[in-house]
């Protein structure tokens, strides 16, 4: 139980620090990309070094050292994503009107890069760490790519929160292919999907024998927990970014979101023109 409560600590304190490590190098103004992308790529390589050192020991040490290796190479990514390197080479917001199969076209163009490069490190993890004694590099890894991916797919049928304050404003573009006016049946599917990815993490944990096992298990089934809570933020009145108030700067707010209360204008028939065009138009956001 130790064991297990330890990773479930480590898990939670790395998934929150090294989010918000991510969002304030995202921010971050400089002079030239090369200024932040040579310490992210130095990152990603370190990871990948740990994670090859640990693959022959399924020791304790070696497990976490797995699960910050997967970590370090997630971050690079992220940061390469957030500040607009990787991104797809549509960078412009989705034109008023566009539908159905041409909406996801151009949102896929929007992040094309990146779902390859993600998906391209996966293999790779894969492909050197097949057959080794410690997996949890590349299973942490995987684990993360699956809940992202599907959040990826909730933001864009529909999620009431999607639009986060953690995007930065370079990439506030891709807030244009959300749809935030309903909770699309998908929702139920992602959200049971990691419920049983969940299950099953803590089932290994529970069985596990060797302390490694139990602590890699562990790790896996927080940060299914962990993909859980994120998808019913967007679903749920709460604001995400008051977890990394130190990192996007605005602490203040509260944890709950308020609607804000506008005084109703005089209604002329100018407005009900208005209301009717709104109508008629689709939802896009």
């Amino acid at each position: 139980m130790s064991l297990a409560l330890g990773a479930f600590a480590v898990a939670l304190i790395a998934w929150w620090f090294a989010t918000g490590a991510v969002i304030v190098a995202a921010r971050r103004t400089v002079g030239h990309p090369l200024y932040l992308l040579v310490p992210a790529a130095a990152l990603a390589v370190a990871g990948l070094v740990l994670a090859l050192v640990t693959a022959g020991s399924s020791s304790v040490v070696a497990v976490y050292g797995a699960f910050f290796a997967a970590l370090a190479i997630w971050a690079f990514h992220e940061i390469t994503f957030l500040t607009g390197h990787v991104a797809g080479p549509r960078r412009t917001a989705l034109p008023a009107g566009v539908t159905g199969a041409a909406r996801f076209r151009l949102a896929y163009a929007a992040v094309r890069d990146h779902e390859f490069v993600l998906f391209a490190t996966g293999v790779v993890l894969i492909a050197l760490l097949a057959g080794a004694v410690n997996p949890f590099a590349w299973a942490i890894y995987a684990l993360m790519w699956v809940m992202r991916l599907l959040t990826k797919f909730n933001v864009f049928l529909g999620a009431p929160n999607a639009v986060s304050e953690i995007l930065p404003e370079r990439m506030a573009y891709l807030t244009s292919y959300f749809r935030t006016d309903r909770v699309h049946p998908f929702f139920i599917v992602s959200v049971t999907a990691i419920t049983c990815l969940l299950t099953i993490c803590v089932y290994m944990a529970a069985t596990a024998e060797a302390p490694g096992m139990v602590t890699g298990w562990s790790l896996m089934a927080t940060f299914a927990f962990l993909g859980l809570i994120e998808h019913l933020f967007l679903v749920l009145p709460v604001r995400d970014a008051a977890l990394w108030g130190w990192a996007t700067g605005r602490s203040g707010g509260g944890f709950v979101k308020r609607q804000a209360q506008v005084a109703p204008e005089p209604e002329t028939a100018s407005s009900k023109d208005v209301r009717a065009d709104k109508r008629a138009a689709p939802v896009m956001s």
